[in-house]
């Protein structure tokens, strides 16, 4: 019986929230199509405002923001650094599941807000230290620039619903969120009392380490439990931190596709930053 009662809770909450994300996703979808190419207007400027911006389209909740900048990367339109502050900012669809839960009332939107508004401002200065470093080392990167045209977004209603409604969201999205949502919910409702008492015992920088190398996943998944964990207390906001700041949802999938060696660089300097930014939280009992 505990069974089938934490299966049908789990079930019901992950409906809620995928619904809620859903909505999110369809609302952030017209929102980006519309605006992006006004706001990119100022990217080329100067470095600062490449760096607010990417910072800025990182922190969109879902992956079409950082998919964005990625084509402006591959482009050779984006230095090291603004790709930098996209993957820094971004939480990809967890972010999205962040807002879902704070619609819930299972997160306050005061955690959600500074969550993201620190990841934004660490997506900047991240991305200072990146162009520095890379500087200082004659690091190469986007060796493989190839600016590709592309016609304009047709903005018609059924363009958006096979392309983005249907192609987009439900099918590479919605389903893999849901089920993600749905098994975290239901593992750490099943065995709540036993996680509880493994990671009271354990040391937190053992769970800060296994949170940064779960973040190096190039998808959104597993980082779910991460959120799952914090919103019932088993971790605190210096892991969901560090995890949020190396994640990147599915923003990285299109640079791996185009230089796996980019794609490590990216990966290296965000883990090492993550991971830096963590333990000193973590330290101060964050």
């Amino acid at each position: 019986m505990e069974i089938e009662s934490v299966f049908l809770s789990s079930l019901k909450q992950s409906l809620m929230i995928t619904f809620i994300i859903f909505i999110l996703m369809i609302i952030v979808e017209l929102l980006v199509l519309k605006y992006k190419n006004k706001i990119l207007k100022f990217i080329k400027k100067n470095r600062f405002v490449e760096y607010l911006t990417s910072s800025f389209f990182g922190s969109i909740p879902g992956c079409i923001g950082t998919f964005t900048m990625d084509s402006l990367y591959m482009a050779g339109l984006l230095g090291f650094g603004g790709i930098i502050a996209v993957m820094i900012s971004t939480s990809g669809d967890e972010a999205l599941l962040l807002l879902s839960m704070a619609i819930q009332g299972s997160i306050s939107w005061s955690i959600v807000i500074l969550l993201t508004l620190i990841l934004f401002v660490l997506g900047i200065f991240g991305a200072y230290l990146a162009d520095y470093y890379q500087k200082k080392t004659n690091m190469k990167f986007c060796e493989k620039c190839e600016i590709k045209h592309h016609k304009d977004e047709e903005f018609k209603f059924k363009h958006f619903i096979k392309e983005h409604l249907y192609k987009h969201i439900l099918k590479k999205h919605i389903w893999k969120i849901f089920l993600w949502i749905f098994i975290a919910i239901f593992i750490i409702g099943l065995f709540q009392d036993k996680i509880t008492l493994a990671f009271n015992g354990m040391n937190m920088i053992y769970i800060l380490i296994l949170a940064s190398l779960v973040a190096l996943l190039p998808i959104s998944g597993p980082n779910i439990f991460l959120i799952v964990m914090f919103s019932q207390g088993l971790i605190p906001f210096s892991i969901l931190l560090a995890n949020s700041i190396i994640q990147d949802g599915h923003g990285l999938l299109p640079i791996l596709g185009f230089s796996i060696k980019d794609a490590v660089k990216i990966k290296i300097f965000n883990f090492i930053f993550g991971l830096i930014i963590g333990l000193i939280l973590l330290g101060v009992g964050l």
